[in-house]
């Protein structure tokens, strides 16, 4: 007899992504607002630290559940998937160019990582175009692989056209002077094909292609930010005013923490630590809420990877089940990073915080992510509830 009762985790997911993105926003206000009153000249457009993710949350809010409902037949669709590589490629050239960089840029100096837009030769707005990159590659394996899955063992249909459309994005935005999306991009991209059946062999090959690349880029550059960052991991002392410097607050700020924190709004490493809302907000967060806070966001973290891996792997459809794999396994690993960088067990990365850091680029990616996580977790539940109701 069929089970009438069906555990609709759609419905759990959805409330979960709502929780992170709510705690998100209080946390970043807690963590920033000090900062932006401090700063007035630099917020004169309007957009301080927690506007651009609200501005983000708005613009999911109408978007959300249309991705979440409508049918997912498009992006088997190899015109729609070409037309939004080129797109998200085009959009990562953008930051080269001086219309779309910032009016202070000074070149060969900071990082061409923004598309800028400007009112009256002032900063507006910006967007990081490499986020999309989080999504529409994850969309191009899921169709590549899914529509190969029979030809996967030959080089031209299994591992090189991931690899090349890898390889492009990588090196954009390594040239964007982004070496840890570079590295989240290609660690994803490599989970995904192995898990779409690629051979072994080719594996080897690519692990020592990004092992002998990443070292080559380290330590081929030893005036580098990155290979100081790993020459002086665990040597705070020796970098007491760059990455010492924040390493040093943010474990101070843990400890600091107890097991309830000092309530929210009442920390002081915002005080201490410029920008702490970017990529060290999680230690803010800690010494705010202390170990109940840190066990309520890694809970709602491990409830929303549960659901999604678990629909993931359950799935019968092949390019469902590698796109829910390959949206939500950036989502994680972001998170897995950022914590290890503020609690010093990794070098920093530069990795934002998922749902909690400033960046209304990264937090946008991230529900659009989610909105197609929630689509096929609600089609999953669906599919099986029909299939049931016919086998009666």
């Amino acid at each position: 007899m069929h089970n009438e009762r069906t555990v609709r985790y759609d419905i759990i997911l959805i409330a979960v992504i709502l929780l992170l993105t709510l705690l998100g926003l209080v946390v970043l206000y807690s963590a920033s607002y000090l900062f932006a009153l401090n700063q007035p000249g630099r917020f004169r457009s309007g957009m301080t630290p927690i506007a651009s993710n609200i501005i983000a949350c708005l613009i999911m809010l109408v978007l959300f559940p249309f991705f979440a409902m409508v049918k997912l037949d498009w992006m088997k669709n190899g015109w729609v998937i070409f037309a939004l590589l080129s797109l998200t490629f085009v959009l990562n050239l953008l930051p080269f160019t001086s219309l779309f960089q910032k009016a202070s840029h000074r070149p060969g100096i900071d990082a061409m990582r923004w598309i800028v837009f400007k009112i009256g030769g002032r900063d507006w707005l910006s967007f990081q175009p490499s986020e999309i990159i989080k999504v529409v590659l994850p969309m191009y394996l899921a169709y590549i692989l899914n529509k190969n899955r029979d030809k996967l063992d030959t080089l031209t249909r299994g591992p090189l056209p991931p690899a090349l459309w890898t390889g492009l994005f990588c090196a954009v935005v390594l040239a964007q002077n982004n070496f840890s999306d570079a590295v989240l991009i290609a660690l994803t991209s490599f989970i995904i094909c192995f898990i779409s059946g690629i051979r072994l062999r080719w594996f080897i090959i690519a692990i020592g292609v990004i092992f002998s690349t990443a070292l080559l880029l380290i330590f081929g550059d030893r005036d580098g930010r990155w290979y100081h960052r790993i020459a002086n991991f665990g040597r705070q002392d020796l970098d007491p005013l760059d990455t010492g410097f924040q390493i040093s607050h943010s474990l101070e700020a843990i400890r600091s923490g107890g097991f309830w924190g000092r309530g929210i709004g009442q920390g002081t490493l915002k005080v201490r630590m410029p920008e702490v809302h970017g990529d060290f907000v999680f230690a803010s967060f800690v010494e705010e809420s202390g170990f109940v806070g840190v066990l309520l966001y890694l809970a709602l973290i491990a409830v929303f990877a549960c659901i999604c891996y678990s629909i993931a792997w359950k799935n019968r459809n092949l390019h469902l089940q590698l796109l829910a794999f390959a949206l939500v396994t950036p989502i994680v690993f972001q998170t897995m990073l950022n914590i290890a960088v503020v609690a010093n067990i990794i070098p920093t990365t530069g990795i934002p915080l998922p749902f909690v850091s400033s960046g209304g680029s990264s937090l946008l990616m991230t529900l659009f992510s989610c909105a197609i996580l929630v689509n096929i977790t609600r089609r999953h539940i669906l599919d099986n509830h029909m299939e049931g109701y016919y086998a009666r």
